[in-house]
């Protein structure tokens, strides 16, 4: 494998996990159902987890450029 930006063969395929985020309409539904609920809806995001991703990457090892693989 080559990097497209030096051609160095220096490349590492890595496994990176990518946190998922909440989208803008999301975070304003939680906010208007804490406010109405006296903030006990606030617990349950802080316990359930967003998830995240895994995806591979290779990364060059002389300039540091991470692409898909």
């Amino acid at each position: 494998m080559i990097c497209p930006k030096c051609e160095s063969e220096n490349v590492n395929v890595q496994a990176i996990a990518i946190q998922k985020k909440r989208g803008c309409l999301m975070s304003v539904i939680w906010f208007i159902l804490g406010c109405c609920t006296l903030g006990l809806l606030w617990i349950i995001p802080m316990i359930t987890k967003k998830g995240s991703k895994v995806k591979g990457y290779a990364v060059c090892q002389n300039c540091g450029n991470k692409w898909k693989v």
